[in-house]
């Protein structure tokens, strides 16, 4: 366990000189000895003082953090880090600063208003040696690194120590040399005092209970399950990037949360239908929130999109500002309320219901049927539910939208079926551009909607609302125009 955590920890001390901090290679070292002698292969060698780095472990009292692999780590300098596995990273505060405790949104998608409190007492100490050539340039380096940690409510302690070594990347005489020293002194055998002290005791990461027993492979619950929980992953990375306000999350969190939707209704029938529809229900509620948060985003990015569209000069700079003002109010508005929906008791019961289902996986009335045949059958039914919309004249905006939602519905089913035998993937650029096409009709009726919205306030305190209108008007032609092109998709779909 330990060879696998500790390979990737970044050195204590930091090498300017060098580009190159993943270890070239390291050795698990059970006991106490020393590092061999390195002098013999370069110029100068130099052992630097050992430095230790103290800091506290965070969890939950039933430590759900590790149960899912990660670790929130609190420096002695005050900073805080995650390890999602894969190295620490630093961690800032939250974005609403919603405390004084510990910076909860990059994890609260697992924590879900548990408290949090320290787990975990961490030492970790570093001796570094540096290998330089004839021309003073870093060849190589070795950090002796030792871990120690202890649970602060129990006497159970752990120990840790291996050797890394890291070059300069050009695989060099000095650190192929220091290599196979290293690998002699780690491989020899250790002397009996030197073995580890047996109340030393690994401690074991927390795992989620509860899991029943999984459905035979290749059944229509088995591959069910399968896409909820790559689902499952993606939906819980993309929360953070929402609480933090990051680039493009919100749009990635609905995608993401229509997959789910539309995986949980054109796959019905696999699991418990009850389980199923009401985890799709409160999935439903909190992707209004995220919808009416991505239109403003969309209004507020697409604000010179409109006035490039409309005749030169109809809309003048002092417009743009006064729109662009409230465009930006109304995301930072709605961003805000989304991110409240993700701090409340719904949203985490949302979560536990996917959880919930993915380990109880209760069993539907075509659980036990073959993956291959359901699944064709419920695409099938999918493609009848779009040509049903499509065949009803669906003239509208609102009729056109439904098309949409179905076609959408549809790409995602084809799309979660993977490996299953082609059932329309060649027909994925079709939907897709459906889908596009209405989308952005549908952009820009709530643009042109949004922009004569706006113009009201905009006259009653005394402005020119010319440009409004020129704005709505360009959004109006890139309406129809959309609609058109959609009405032809649709008659060859």
């Amino acid at each position: 366990m330990w060879a696998d955590d500790t390979c990737h920890m970044p050195s204590q001390h930091p090498a300017p000189d060098t580009a190159h901090t993943d270890p070239r290679a390291s050795w698990r070292i059970p006991d106490d000895r020393r590092l061999p002698a390195l002098e013999p292969f370069a110029t100068e060698v130099h052992r630097h003082a050992v430095v230790t780095l103290r800091e506290t472990l965070w969890d939950s009292e039933d430590r759900v953090l590790a149960a899912e692999g990660i670790t929130l780590a609190h420096a002695d300098d005050g900073t805080w880090s995650i390890d999602h596995g894969d190295g620490l990273e630093p961690l800032g505060p939250d974005l609403d600063g919603l405390g004084d405790g510990p910076p909860r949104d990059a994890v609260e998608a697992f924590l879900r208003g548990r408290p949090l409190r320290t787990v975990i007492l961490r030492d970790t100490s570093t001796a570094l040696v540096t290998l330089r050539g004839k021309d003073g340039r870093l060849r190589a380096e070795v950090a002796d690194v030792r871990v120690d940690e202890g649970d602060p409510d129990t006497a159970l302690l752990r120990s840790a120590r291996w050797w890394a070594l890291t070059d300069d990347g050009r695989n060099g005489a000095t650190a192929r040399a220091a290599e196979r020293a290293l690998t002699d002194a780690a491989t020899e055998p250790a002397a009996l005092s030197a073995t580890p002290d047996p109340r030393v005791t690994p401690l074991t990461p927390a795992r989620r209970g509860g899991r029943a027993k999984r459905p035979r492979a290749g059944t229509a619950a088995a591959f069910v399950l399968r896409v909820l929980g790559s689902l499952r992953a993606d939906l819980v990375a993309v929360d953070p990037r929402v609480r933090a306000d990051e680039h493009d999350a919100v749009h990635d969190f609905r995608k993401v949360l229509r997959r789910l939707r539309s995986v949980l209704a054109a796959y019905r029938g696999a699991l418990d239908r009850d389980a199923t529809e009401a985890l799709r229900a409160s999935l439903t509620e909190v992707g209004r929130v995220a919808g009416a948060a991505r239109d403003a985003e969309v209004l507020h990015g697409g604000l010179l999109r409109s006035a490039a569209r409309a005749p030169d000069g109809f809309v003048d700079g002092p417009t743009l500002d006064r729109i662009g003002g409230h465009a930006l109010q109304l995301r930072d508005r709605t961003s805000a309320e989304l991110r409240r929906a993700l701090r409340t008791d719904d949203w985490f019961r949302t979560l536990d219901a996917l959880d919930r289902l993915l380990l109880r996986a209760p069993a539907g009335p075509h659980a036990q049927d073959d993956a291959a045949v359901f699944v064709a059958e419920r695409i099938a039914r999918e493609r009848t539910r779009v040509r049903r919309l499509v065949g009803g004249g669906a003239e509208d905006l609102e009729a056109l939208h439904e098309v949409r939602k179905a076609a959408r519905r549809l790409r995602y089913a084809v799309q979660a079926a993977g490996d299953v035998a082609d059932l329309g993937k060649r027909r994925l650029g079709t939907l897709r551009r459906v889908q596009e096409t209405l989308g952005e009709a549908l952009d820009a009726a709530h643009a042109a909607a949004a922009y004569r919205q706006l113009s009201g306030p905009a006259a009653q305190d005394g402005a020119d609302t010319f440009g409004y209108g020129a704005l709505a008007t360009a959004e109006h032609v890139v309406l129809e125009r959309g609609l058109r092109r959609s009405r032809k998709l649709l008659a060859h779909l």
